[in-house]
């Protein structure tokens, strides 16, 4: 393949990678601004179902005092030579003014219970579009993360110089592709929360007058959503962190990460390294940093576990990390067919962008192993783990 031929080719995936792109950001705008909708779509379902409790509340008195009315002008008709004629034009006015009055309030209730009725089908129309929203800018996701991941499968036939400089570039890729994620967690978190307590601090504004105890909750909600919305941007802003490394080498950034994520959420984590702490380019340092990252963060949400341990050994030929955790475990085979391996195939792709290999070792009860080689040989293969015991 000419270098010609190998340009030609590199111009097609880009354009290609650009088309993903654009059409993933129209996703993520149609997707806002349907969670948008769907937030006014159900604070307005919550007074009109206030307003249509209160009035049915208002109907049921009032046929009451119909009721009233028509038996006191039906008394009053038999026995009009008993009553004087005020008393017969009273009864007769008490009569009408109820009726009309009822009247009304009936039309008000059958106006509310349509508008209930019409925002709840467009809560399910919105909750549907929603959903095929999310859907598609997460499988537009994954498409553009295999598509980047089959980029270097083709790149392995160019020449050692092409091949290193693709490599970085996708390294880049991956980087920005983690400035989306973050993007997508405040969309998700933050900002749907600060949505909806603008939302509510509207509705707070018109019931101030008519039910405190209304007011009461939603300033309660509002206060939840608040803390809710502080530990997201403090969760995002501890992610971000690591990325950070300070050039002193792999060990001594994850010594300072480990510091800091053992104070953050209480959770222990043994680090123990084995040979010299060589050199790395930074692109490698980070990708191995948010490999272990990921790793750790796994075994917090999903283990069962507080502790964990993470090994780093430098062998002649190759680095290994090892991260492992005596939790429950799970069954590797059924997590991937049940398609919940997004988090795996992450790693995957990560790990085959700095030219290692991934072995996961766990099943339900046993607790789970990470196993990650990267050889310091350039022209070592990405072939399967060998096997490694910690």
């Amino acid at each position: 393949m000419t270098v010609k031929q190998l340009e030609q080719l590199d111009n097609v995936f880009s354009e290609l990678l650009l088309t993903l792109e654009k059409g993933r950001n129209d996703i993520f705008d149609i997707a806002e601004d349907c969670h948008k909708q769907l937030n006014y779509l159900e604070v307005e379902l919550a007074e009109v179902k206030y307003e249509t409790d209160q009035i049915i509340v208002e109907v049921e008195k009032h046929e009451r005092l119909e009721r009233h009315s028509r038996n006191r002008l039906a008394q009053v008709s038999k026995a009009f030579h008993y009553y004087s004629e005020q008393d017969i034009k009273e009864a007769y006015e008490n009569a009408r003014i109820l009726q009309l009055k009822l009247l009304d309030l009936h039309q008000k209730e059958m106006y509310l219970r349509k508008r209930r009725d019409e925002i709840s089908r467009q809560i399910k129309q919105f909750t549907v579009m929603t959903r095929k929203a999310d859907n598609f800018l997460e499988s537009t996701g994954l498409a553009l993360k295999i598509l980047q991941g089959n980029l270097e499968k083709i790149n392995d036939t160019i020449e050692q110089s092409y091949r290193k400089e693709q490599m970085e570039t996708w390294i880049i890729e991956s980087q920005e592709a983690e400035r989306r994620k973050i993007a997508r967690d405040l969309h998700d978190g933050p900002a749907q929360n600060l949505s909806s307590m603008l939302i509510r601090l509207d509705l707070i504004k018109r019931l101030a007058d008519s039910d405190q105890s209304r007011v009461d909750e939603e300033w309660g909600n509002i206060r939840e959503m608040g803390k809710e919305s502080l530990e997201d941007v403090r969760r995002i802003m501890f992610d971000l962190k690591p990325i950070l490394v300070h050039g002193e080498g792999l060990s001594s950034s994850l010594k300072d990460y480990f510091r800091d994520y053992e104070s953050k959420y209480n959770f222990d984590i043994d680090f123990v390294s084995f040979g010299e702490d060589r050199k790395l380019s930074l692109s490698l340092e980070i990708a191995l940093f948010r490999l272990v990252q990921e790793a750790i963060t796994n075994v917090r949400k999903h283990s069962g576990m507080n502790k964990a341990m993470v090994k780093i050994e430098n062998t002649r030929k190759d680095l290994y990390l090892v991260i492992k955790d005596e939790g429950i475990g799970f069954d590797l085979k059924g997590v991937r067919a049940n398609k919940e391996s997004y988090g795996i195939i992450g790693m995957q792709e990560r790990v085959q962008l700095i030219r290692g290999s991934l072995d996961i070792v766990s099943s339900p009860g046993s607790g789970t192993q990470v196993i990650i080689k990267v050889p310091w040989e350039e022209e070592a293969g990405n072939g399967q783990s060998e096997s490694y015991n910690s």
